[in-house]
């Protein structure tokens, strides 16, 4: 049975024109709302229409708001403003099934202690440092445009309820609105907001569907308005999901507050922790000049598919091997990063670049096990809630996971390698024993 919040949202969409057929939104155990399938779905049916007039785009903001901020705040930034300065009932039902601040707090780090921050993964950590001068930003046009702790809310019943714009109030809608929008753009918008960030809308209803990593229905927006269609068939009581786009689980936990807990294709490993000290301590730092100059600094990751490390990994152990100096190989070096490179130049130094990103592999393990101790020391002090530390620790196990299946994915291929000579060998006894003899 649905709840009466999700009923007042479905009225109230029904009444914008929102159309859904076959699936509805629920509450789910332990993971807040999502799409259920009514009955069965057919992969190219639209589930779910949502047409421009029940969208929450710039184009709907009061012209006292975003005329005010138009200049100094992006539209992300106006959205959220006007989430927090609306009092007129317009967008009560849904507002009602937004994220709480606790449910915000449980999983967005923005929110987090900062001793738990600073446990982040390094790609989590660069995403919310980049997420939190975006903040600061917007927070400090809006507060001087319209003053902090100016004004008050009220109750339907009159009552005084405390300010209406506090910092604490604004991050929460800031961080909705950085969640719940999607990307959506018109020959208008095209022409009036460069930025790709700036030409999102809030929809509701479509707003709860959960993500998949590699299925989901397809969302497609015209100047009608956004449709979303199946992508296969859905059983009556399936979850009906979407994809949120192509995100490795360090951008899911900081841009969305959650990690998929398996089945994500695009989830990599950050290996920046343990190799980028390895590569600043040359001396006056020649191998970070060279890296910079050729555009190779940093970011250097695994993943499934890649356990011997992407293009960028491979670019820095090499220079990490070519050491401080030595002109012969460091032009060898050039040449692999400027293409040039042959089967040749490939095979040359292959066993001592995979000993090296084994190196990282197993501290990378080690980091990952010295956090985890972090983590659990954390809690006995009380830092952060239960759920914050769960969820950091989730992340950290899936990590050391994937560390490992990398290391042993190497190791196996070194065994092969090594199983392949000795076939070889044998080969060769058996193909020439005069030679064998002649030596004797």
């Amino acid at each position: 049975m649905q709840d009466e919040t999700l009923q007042d949202l479905l009225r109230y969409a029904a009444r914008q024109g929102v159309q859904l057929t076959g699936i509805t939104p629920r509450r789910l155990p332990g993971r807040g709302y999502g799409m259920v399938a009514t009955c069965d779905v057919l992969e190219g049916e639209t589930v779910l229409a949502v047409p421009t007039r029940a969208l929450r785009t710039l184009a709907t903001v009061p012209k006292a708001i975003s005329r005010t901020l138009d200049r100094d705040v992006s539209v992300h930034g106006i959205l959220a403003a006007h989430l927090v300065l609306d009092d007129t009932g317009d967008y009560a039902a849904w507002d009602a099934v937004l994220p709480t601040p606790d449910d915000l707090e449980a999983g967005m780090p923005l929110l987090w202690p900062t001793k738990l921050r600073e446990l982040l993964p390094t790609p989590a950590r660069n995403a919310l440092q980049r997420q939190q001068t975006k903040l600061n930003a917007d927070w400090e046009a809006v507060k001087a445009a319209f003053g902090e702790g100016k004004g008050k809310e009220t109750n339907g019943d009159g009552n005084d309820t405390g300010e209406k714009l506090t910092k604490s109030k604004y991050v929460r809608a800031w961080l909705l609105v950085n969640s719940r929008t999607f990307y959506y753009t018109t020959p208008r918008s095209e022409a009036t907001l460069p930025s790709h960030d700036d030409r999102i809308a809030m929809q509701p209803v479509a707003d709860l569907f959960n993500h998949a990593a590699d299925r989901g229905c397809k969302a497609a927006y015209a100047a009608q308005g956004f449709s979303f269609v199946a992508d296969r068939l859905y059983k009556e009581g399936d979850e009906v999901p979407i994809s949120y786009g192509a995100h490795a689980n360090d951008a899911l936990l900081v841009e969305y507050g959650f990690v998929l807990a398996d089945n994500n294709r695009w989830d990599e490993v950050s290996l920046d922790a343990v190799l980028v000290p390895k590569l600043s301590s040359s001396p006056q730092d020649i191998i970070r000049e060279d890296l910079e100059t050729a555009g190779f600094w940093g970011n250097y990751m695994i993943d499934a598919a890649t356990p011997g490390g992407c293009y960028r990994t491979q670019v820095a152990l090499r220079r990490l091997l070519c050491g401080g100096t030595g002109a012969a190989k460091r032009t060898v070096w050039l040449q692999f990063v400027e293409g040039g490179g042959d089967d040749e130049d490939e095979e040359e130094g292959k066993e001592e670049r995979e000993e090296l990103l084994l190196e990282c592999l197993d501290d990378m393990a080690e980091l990952a096990h010295k956090t985890l101790t972090k983590i659990e020391r954390l809690g006995k002090s009380n830092v952060g809630t239960e759920s914050q530390r769960n969820l950091l620790a989730l992340r950290w196990r899936q990590i050391e996971a994937m560390v490992a299946q990398a290391a042993k994915k190497l190791r196996e291929g070194e065994d092969e390698e090594e199983g392949d000579d000795r076939k070889e060998a044998k080969e060769e006894k058996k193909e020439k024993p005069k030679k064998k003899e002649a030596r004797k």
